[in-house]
Parts: C-alpha cells; structure tokens; sequence
C-alpha cells in the first residue's frame, strides 16, 4: 500500500475542479489524484530529468492504479474577487474573475491512501524522492510539502462511493482521477500524425501528460488517460471554524521609516519641533483606535499608567532624518525597543501628515518600510559615528567634575552605554554640521522643547572598537531626534 502525506505551509490549496469554471467559485476539495499524478509528472520533467521512462512510469501507474482514499482535514471554502484589465482603450472596462481557494490549518495534514498498490523499496524511495521536490499542486501560489507516510489508524472521511457504506452526513462529490494504464490499454487513444498517415497509438504516460490545449485542439471533452469517479466527502467539509488562539497575531515590527514631502521641506535645526508635533499626532491617533484617553501607548507616550516617566528608554525615538545631507528633513525614522502591538502599528499606520508654523504648507508623511531597527534604513554597520543633531549632556557641569572638555567625553560615553551601545575608544569635539548648502553652528537648532530651558548642544565624533549599526539618539531629548548619530 501507498500512503500519501500532504501540507500546504501557507495554509491555502487553489485549485479549480476538473468540468468546473473558475468563475463558479468552487475551489477543489479534496486535490484530486489526477492532479497529484501530473504533479508529479512535471516534478520528474524539471527537477530529475535524467531519470529515465522505466524509472518514472512504474510509480506513475501505481498511483493510477485505483481511486485513493482521503483523509480531510477541518477547512474553510473561501475566494478573492479581481477586476482585471482588458486591454481595451477604454481603461474603465474591467473582468471580474474569482479566484476560489481551501483555507486550512498550516499545520494539518491531508493524508491520500491507495490500500492494494504496492512498491519495491527503491521505488518508494524514488517516490517520495519526486514527492519531497514538488514545490505546489494547483495554482504556483499553492506551495505544498510533501512526503510518503507510514501513519496508523486513520479515519478516511473521503472515500469513493463504491468503498464505503459507513460514512454519515455525507455528500457526493466528483472527484478527477488517471485511468488506470490496463483501462488505458484495452482503448487507446488513437493520434493522427500527418494527412496521409496511418493513426498511431499514443502512449498511456503520453495521454498522462496531454495538456489542456493540446485538448482544445483535439476538441475532445476530457482527457484520454483521465476518469471521474463519484467520492463521498464530510458535508461538513467547509465548517470549520478558526479558533482564538490560531488568530494570535504577534508582530516583529519596532521600525517605520517614512519619506516627508512638502513644497517647503522643515529645515534640520527645527528636528525637535517635528518630533513633538509627530508625538502629539501619534498619541491621538493612538487614542482613537483604542476609544480610550487612558489607555494611550506608553511607547508614545513616555510616561506609565501613573503619569510617571518610563525608566530603561522603552518608549519610542521619534528621528527626523536628513538622508541627502542638504540641511533639510526628509525622512522620518520611528522605532523602539520593544516591537509594535496591532493597535500601535495601526496608529502608525494612520499617520499621514503634520502642520508647520508661519502659515508653510504641511508636511506630508508616506510610510516607506515597516521592519526591525536597524534594518530598515539599510545602512551598514560603522566603526565612525558623527554627530546629526546636538547632543546635550543630560546632567549640568561642575567645576568638581574636571575639565570641561574630558566631562563632555564622558557624558557621551555613559550617555552611549546608558542606550545599550558599547563604549567609544574615542571621542573628539565636532564644531559645526557640515551640509551640502552650509555650514551649521549647534547654536542654531532648537534644543528643548516646550516649558524646557534651553541648554547648549555640542557635536561629536565617536569611534568603536566594534561596528555599531546606526542611526542612534543619545543624551537629553534623545527621542525626540536630539543627540543625533549617523554612519560616517
């Protein structure tokens, strides 16, 4: 006996019964043997086609040698619907086409046995050899995995009706199936070469692998090497219902990077005013998807349920960047720690544009990427960080503290082991941004936000021993763009 064992990994078969239409909208159930034979006949053509005829053909004809039986996984019958172009001048003119597909468990297994067809053991392996390089069955959007078996005490839900007088609650389906080659042999198909020739017999493997135009043309109703046979399924077949836990969704994002578009583009030294306006419309946003002011994400936020600032920088930097090095803003980085909840990447999602001050036009925000921090810029790692934005020392300078200078160093060294960077080899002192228009003093950024006491900023040239990724925010108001880091 031959057993059989099918998975569909991403949880879909797509397939359209034999004398059915796509556009019926009904997908096949169970896949039918026919087309597994195929299958498996074009998985020998591509990936082993120095096999030879006696190699394949035996395999071939066992499996077409009696209708299988079915074990059904629970599934679901479902569709999509697409309006696709007609290629007519007329751009409006649209087709509707259905495309019908099983939704079921990705990790279920349908499991197709033939109980009388037996194999030698080199034939098994070769088998389940074609088997496990089968890349889908159906439409090339089913991918399927795909093994010989050995499994025990099987319940068949889906036997052809001449098998089975046990099953209840059932319905009779037609199934496709390869004619046998013996029910082949005693009335073959009889093919016209030229005009004038003699007809000559076509081959059961050759009537196996005829395709469905070479059908067409031969206008012929069905396939010579093909049969319907009537099969009993569960009538239930398509009741499935997704349970809760299958429906749990956790994301692996911490990372959105958007482009920003306006006719007048916010200048790099106004990064911490974007920043603030960016939280403020997140946290609305945020507040409206949850249908609740208190439940507003600490990751936006800053702050815990008791209004007290959250320790340990798990909440989100907010990064205006200045990709093109023109003095302009024009993308926007915002990442966290910890990964994005569904709510918190749909606020994400929401966020579309914020206004500018003095009557400019507003700034436009086009979500680009959405992955890990880190990743999604696409910068590789550097030993040489400069600095973006002025860095400002998160505690004040006291004579007791030593020299100016050295202190400065120091801050941005514990400022970096603080954000989970290891510490530079060296630092030294960067005057002013250079950009591709000006030069910028730090002077010229604003350095605190509202009811903030501004304090001086500085620039840095840090150096690691070990490649660090970047960008990255160190000091006062990191997350909001200051203290500003980007590869060399």
């Amino acid at each position: 006996m031959i057993t059989v064992e099918l998975k569909f990994p991403s949880g879909m078969f797509h397939a359209t019964p034999w004398g059915r239409n796509v556009n019926e909208g009904v997908p096949e159930w169970p896949p039918s043997p026919y087309r597994l034979v195929r299958a498996l006949y074009d998985t020998w053509k591509r990936k082993r086609p120095e096999w030879q005829d006696a190699r394949v053909e035996p395999l071939l004809e066992a499996l077409a040698s009696e209708p299988p039986r079915f074990s059904l996984p629970p599934a679901r019958a479902s569709h999509t619907r697409s309006f696709l172009s007609e290629n007519d001048r007329d751009v409006t003119r649209r087709q509707l086409v259905f495309d019908a597909f099983v939704v079921l468990n990705k990790e279920s297994s349908i499991i197709i046995h033939w109980p009388k067809t037996e194999l030698s053991d080199t034939q098994e392996r070769d088998l389940d050899e074609l088997l496990s390089v089968m890349n889908y069955l159906g439409r090339s959007e089913s991918w399927v995995a795909a093994k010989l078996s050995h499994a025990a005490d099987v319940a068949w839900n889906c036997v052809p009706v001449n098998d089975s007088n046990e099953l209840n609650d059932t319905e009779i389906v037609q199934v496709a199936c390869s004619l046998p080659k013996s029910a082949y042999a005693s009335k073959p198909f009889m093919v016209q070469v030229s005009k004038k020739g003699k007809p000559t017999t076509l081959g059961w493997l050759d009537a196996l692998a005829m395709s469905a135009s070479d059908v067409l043309d031969l206008k012929l109703s069905e396939p010579p090497a093909f049969q319907s046979v009537m099969y009993l399924r569960p009538a239930s077949c398509f009741d499935a219902r997704q349970s809760p836990e299958a429906a749990k969704y956790e994301p692996k994002v911490n990372g959105v990077l958007y482009g920003i578009e306006s006719k007048v583009l916010p200048p790099v030294t106004s990064t911490i005013e974007v920043s603030e306006r960016i939280r403020r419309k997140l946290m609305g946003i945020h507040k409206r998807v949850v249908g609740d002011p208190r439940r507003v994400s600490p990751k936006f936020s800053g702050k815990d349920n008791d209004g007290k600032p959250l320790k340990g920088h798990r909440h989100a930097y907010i990064m205006p960047l200045d990709m093109n090095k023109d003095g302009l803003l024009d993308h926007l980085l915002i990442g966290c720690k910890d990964s994005f909840d569904l709510e918190e990447l749909l606020a994400l999602d929401r966020l579309r544009s914020i206004w500018q001050a003095g009557g400019r036009p507003d700034i436009q925000l086009v979500a680009l990427e959405w992955g890990k921090m880190g990743e999604i810029i696409g910068t590789e790692p550097n030993t040489r960080l400069v600095s973006a934005t002025p860095f400002l020392p998160p505690r004040h300078y006291r004579k007791a503290r030593g020299e100016f200078g050295e202190w400065l160093k120091q801050e941005v060294a514990k400022a970096a082991e603080d954000h989970g960077l290891p510490k530079p080899v060296h630092i030294s002192i960067m005057p002013r941004l250079i950009s591709t228009r000006r030069e910028i003093r730090w002077l010229e950024f604003r350095r605190n936000r509202k009811n903030e006491n501004a304090q001086i900023g500085y620039g840095f040239e840090l150096t690691f021993k070990e490649p660090v990724i970047a960008p990255v925010t160190l000091g006062m108001n990191a997350h909001f763009g200051l203290g500003l880091f980007v590869s060399e």
